[in-house]
């Protein structure tokens, strides 16, 4: 009896302690819900300020510009000039002939972690095809409506691409001004990227457009001075090397 005792308290025990712990892993797993999600709304709270910021910040930028224009009235040289700077500083919108590329994750089952990186664009991806658009005459070029500028980051923040500190949502549509197709198409970084659709089912396309609207930069640009230098291959990111991604 004493036996049956001590073992009915034994099971008794471990039953409690089992209920006990099930009992906290599920308040544990409660709280980190709710703290995701916490998480995520403050994200969209933040993310709509910034946006409501952007449109201000380029509104303040659009008023100052014209008061520039009003300065500057009585001197047609002064006003060509100023309208220069904007364009290449990024910080007017503009629009023009030039090409749309769209690039997305190939919709093949990944198998390994291996696959996984093969079979998705990677920010290393879209700063090669802006640059082969900026070698192919590319005047003005954006990324999913982000303007890019020489100070414009293209990077990794985990699985997530961002562009200007911005994260983008797949598909990647880059959009060129001026940048000239047969040059691109000929570039070894398009032949590259034909190859991978091939390899790895990678999407992309490539289509004029008679009038591609690319939007006026709405960051905070830090440049105090600049001065152009000449382009070479040299300076340019070298494409990935065949048979690899």
């Amino acid at each position: 009896m004493q036996i049956r005792a001590s073992l009915a308290a034994v099971l008794a025990l471990v039953g409690f302690l089992t209920l006990v712990a099930s009992n906290g892993v599920k308040e544990a797993k409660r709280g980190a819900e709710s703290r995701r999600a916490g998480l995520v709304k403050l994200i969209h709270t933040r993310q709509g300020e910034v946006d409501s910021l952007g449109k201000e910040l380029v509104r303040l930028r659009a008023d100052v510009t014209s008061a520039r224009r009003r300065l500057s009235a009585t001197s047609a040289d002064d006003a060509r000039h100023l309208r220069d700077v904007q364009m290449w500083a990024g910080t007017t919108a503009m629009s023009g002939t030039g090409l749309e590329i769209r690039l997305s994750d190939s919709r093949r089952a990944a198998k390994t972690d291996a696959d996984r990186e093969s079979l998705a664009v990677h920010d290393v991806d879209l700063q090669l095809v802006v640059n082969a658009l900026w070698a192919a005459g590319g005047e003005a070029v954006a990324v999913n409506g982000q303007r890019l500028v020489a100070t414009s980051p293209i990077r990794a923040a985990g699985e997530t691409i961002t562009v200007n500190f911005r994260p983008l949502v797949p598909p990647y549509k880059v959009e060129a001004i001026g940048a000239d197709r047969k040059q691109f198409e000929g570039s070894a970084v398009a032949q590259r990227f034909r190859q991978w659709v091939a390899d790895y089912g990678l999407g992309f396309s490539l289509r004029s457009r008679s009038k591609v609207v690319v939007p006026a930069y709405v960051g905070a640009l830090q440049l105090s001075s600049a001065h152009p230098v000449d382009a070479s291959p040299a300076t340019s990111p070298a494409p990935p090397a065949p048979g690899g991604r």
